[in-house]
């Protein structure tokens, strides 16, 4: 059975539930295991031996819940097969032929950590066990967990069955994306259907923290004489929600709060792209404007030391050829951090025509020569009348000139003339 505080100790606890920015160092945990990231990204904050395989016990049932509620309706009634009821440790006591919805199974192996629960549920989304735990690591491939290996849906021990504090935290992170699974998470106390029974079935979360702290919202416990004691906690601050795993406990809900409240004690999330307009532009050839505006269409929060400076986005936007659309992607703001790189989209907020010159080409070649034939004969008028004029321009100067010099000519003639009457007059 679970061990739940007193409700005066919980509101006491329950006091400090935001908490207040400090600067520390590493979490002390007990854990041989752990690691804390953002929900938002994935981002890593802070890790203890993440990527060393160890036995998780029952947050394997994460991945049971998530095929649940993507290959079937939760609403389907489900039939106890006799190989579900027999699991033992913790269950829901489940008979052989019980009928009951997939919904309720869902609440009794995530809630309950109830092993006979999960059979039943992978019976029933698989049709065959086999192929339900195929499902289960065929979907691990595909988020990327490479250090997880799936054997059964519970995650009672063995040797073959592994994963790791990183790929746990992965695993929550998208099952906590799924609203079904993320309200059973932070569900607390909820009551199955008994057929059999004159009463109900009513189910107490094994997770510590939501009756401890306020801001915890799941996500999963376990335990196994191997695996020791695992949780997979989370908990969410002014809408922001970290997620720690802790392997191997000594105290595991300390541990676990212990992890988060560090997180949110030296980090805080930070708007580092806004979606909207950005203050640059797109130069933008054989258009009608030299330019467009552009927006991100995303925006993009990271987790970032309290007393650091958040990164800067580089500018992604190489010239664009008209015609544009508006909404039509450019180029991006780019920013790498912690190991990441993240492109967010730039759109252009305005159309952008193509110039007449580049829609004559494109559009109508003929034409475009017939102007440029067009244009080229008017030049060779203008050339030709411009000629015709500098010709007679130049006919009129040299005429002048000859006119000018017969007038200097003729006088100098008469010039001397006149100088000869005088020297052939007698003297006195």
């Amino acid at each position: 059975m679970s061990r739940f505080v007193s409700q005066a100790a919980a509101a006491e606890r329950a006091a400090d539930a935001k908490p207040k920015p400090t600067a520390s160092g590493d979490p002390v945990v007990s854990a041989k295991a752990a690691i804390l990231i953002d929900d938002t990204t994935g981002i890593a904050l802070y890790e203890l031996n993440a990527r060393q395989r160890r036995y998780p016990a029952s947050l394997s049932k994460m991945m049971t819940a998530l095929l649940c509620v993507e290959k079937m309706d939760l609403d389907q009634t489900v039939t106890v097969s006799a190989r579900a009821a027999a699991v033992g440790e913790a269950t829901l006591n489940l008979e052989p032929g019980e009928k009951i919805k997939l919904r309720h199974l869902l609440f009794g192996l995530l809630m309950n950590s109830a092993n006979d629960a999960a059979v039943a549920a992978a019976e029933a989304v698989g049709g065959d066990y086999d192929a339900f735990i195929e499902m289960m690591n065929a979907r691990a491939r595909e988020l990327g967990l490479n250090d997880t290996h799936f054997t059964n849906p519970h995650g009672l021990h063995n040797p073959d069955h592994y994963s790791t504090a990183y790929d746990l935290a992965h695993l929550a992170r998208t099952a906590m994306a799924v609203e079904e699974i993320r309200k059973i998470a932070d569900t607390e106390e909820a009551v199955v259907p008994w057929p059999s029974k004159p009463w109900d079935r009513k189910l107490v979360n094994r997770n510590q923290l939501l009756g401890q702290w306020p801001a915890a919202d799941g996500v999963k416990t376990g335990y196994t004489k191997q695996a020791g004691r695992c949780l997979v906690a989370s908990a969410t601050v002014d809408g922001w929600r970290l997620i720690g795993v802790c392997l191997d406990c000594k105290d595991t809900f300390g541990d676990g709060r212990t992890l988060l409240e560090w997180g949110f004690e030296n980090f805080h999330l930070v708007k580092v792209v806004r979606k909207g307009p950005v203050q640059i532009s797109c130069t933008v050839n054989q258009g009608r404007q030299k330019s467009v505006p552009v927006a991100a269409t995303q925006e993009l929060a990271l987790p970032v030391k309290r007393d650091a400076k958040p990164p800067k986005p580089d500018i992604d936007l190489p010239p664009a050829e008209a015609p544009i659309e508006v909404g039509q992607q450019l180029g991006y703001l780019w920013v790498a951090y912690r190991g990441n790189e993240y492109r967010i989209p730039l759109a252009a907020t305005a159309a952008v025509d193509k110039n007449l010159w580049a829609q004559l080409v494109d559009n109508c070649v003929p034409a475009a020569l017939l102007l440029l034939l067009l244009a080229s004969s008017v030049g060779v008028l203008v050339y030709g009348a411009a000629a015709k004029i500098a010709g007679t321009r130049r006919y009129r100067l040299a005429q002048g000139k000859r006119e000018a010099d017969s007038r200097r000519a003729r006088l100098g003639q008469r010039q001397d003339s006149h100088s000869a009457g005088h020297q052939s007059r007698p003297r006195d």
